[in-house]
């Protein structure tokens, strides 16, 4: 009876025993397993000055226009990007596989401080050679920045940007630009707006700090006897879709607006343009027309070389001040002599707007009244053109009870 009872004891120690085996194997942690961040292949702005130090995919360059040919080039590469100062900077950095290249400015890297006439003009920008290197770019200020590189010649461009509109559309028209208004320094989203903006009936784009395009390399044959590498300054194509260097945004309908462009890293560009008012009606009584551009002939006694920024062929202003009849404004040029298959346009004298009454414009082609015309009348590229050279009539009407319409009438 004793080895029965002890027999029984025994076993229920050992199961005892065996459950707290078991309850101690349960209670023991998984080994924790790292999965190890996976880098793309690409060209990233990687630093301390940035939003990441590592290989954010946020960061990686896209592949940019070349402004010579209005097309992708595979070797150039930009970023826009907030960036702050001070020396921690940032590289380039080239990711292969396994292979990082790790790149620096140049001895010749520096600010540029005679731009070409289309570079821009507001905002330091630098400019130079990118080398295997662990030094850092640096910029002097906190902003909003754009890192432009050509992996083939390695040229570098570092720009800052300062948002505003130009175009026909625009209070300053095509002679300068109009500025937003830019938020506060962001590592990551930044923004600019403008509100209770005249927009016209007319052309217009986004572009920053006052330059249309930054030059790398003026040299680099791209076969088809096109040269150089350049970048684009300015953003077009239409409001809801823009694209660097795009074409003019068309604006149907004039009025006042409210305009905001934001960026973030990772996203790229947003805008919208609300229309919050109408225009009031136009006065122009009193504004200066001229004709301008290769088109119009020297041979016109009263013709002097455009002096305005557009810099393009011959200038000759219109008889005068408009006619009035009702909210319709008349200008007229009485035998302007006009070159064969040559541009020319009409604008407010010099590109730019009245110093009072009337607004700034240009008007080509499309404001051609065909029905009207001389049959020598042609399209230019949008510019207005004639097929035989001889001396015309032009007269350019403007219906201000009509958002401004134009219509041009050449005989």
């Amino acid at each position: 009876m004793k080895n029965a009872i002890f027999n029984k004891t025994v076993k229920v120690s050992w199961l005892i025993m065996l459950a707290v085996l078991v309850s101690f194997s349960s209670c023991k942690k998984d080994p924790v397993v790292v999965t190890p961040a996976i880098v793309l292949d690409g060209i990233y702005v990687n630093g301390a000055a940035t939003a990441s130090s590592d290989f954010s995919a946020k960061q990686m360059m896209k592949v940019a226009r070349n402004e010579v040919t209005q097309a992708d080039r595979a070797k150039l590469f930009e970023l826009y990007i907030p960036i702050k100062a001070g020396t921690a900077g940032f590289n380039i950095v080239e990711v292969k596989g396994s292979t990082k290249t790790v790149y620096g400015p140049d001895a010749d890297f520096a600010v540029v401080t005679t731009p070409t006439n289309d570079e821009p003009h507001s905002g330091v920008f630098s400019r130079g050679t990118a080398v295997v290197s662990a030094n850092k770019f640096t910029v002097a200020k906190d902003g909003f920045y754009h890192v432009v590189i050509d992996m083939e010649v390695h040229k570098i461009v570092v720009a800052e940007v300062h948002w505003g509109l130009i175009g026909a559309a625009t209070p300053n028209g095509w002679g300068g630009s109009t500025d937003l208004t830019e938020s506060a320094f962001n590592i990551s989203k930044m923004s600019w707006t403008i509100s209770n903006m005249e927009l016209r009936g007319g052309d217009w784009k986004f572009r920053y700090s006052n330059g249309w395009k930054i030059e790398l390399d003026t040299a680099f044959d791209l076969g088809g006897g096109n040269k150089g590498i350049k970048v684009n300054t300015n953003l077009g194509d239409a409001v809801a879709t823009l694209i660097p260097g795009g074409a003019n945004i068309v604006n149907a309908a004039p009025g006042i607006y409210t305009i905001d462009l934001t960026y973030e890293l990772g996203i790229g560009y947003k805008a919208t343009a609300t229309k919050t008012a109408d225009l009031p009606l136009t006065n122009w009584t009193g504004v200066i027309c001229d004709a301008v551009g290769s088109g119009v002939s020297v041979d016109n006694a009263s013709a002097i070389p455009d002096p305005s920024s557009w810099g393009w062929g011959n200038k000759l202003l219109a008889d005068g001040a408009p006619t009035k009849n009702g909210d319709v404004y008349t200008w007229t040029w009485t035998n302007i002599t006009l070159e064969a298959n040559e541009g020319f346009k009409l604008r407010t004298e010099n590109g730019v707007a009245p110093t009072s009454g009337g607004a700034n414009f240009d008007a080509g082609f499309s404001a051609v009244d065909v029905a009207n015309s001389s049959t020598n009348v042609a399209d230019n590229g949008g510019n207005l053109s004639v097929t035989v050279k001889a001396a015309y009539t032009i007269t350019l009407t403007i219906d201000a009870g009509n958002s401004d319409a134009k219509k041009i009438i050449i005989q």
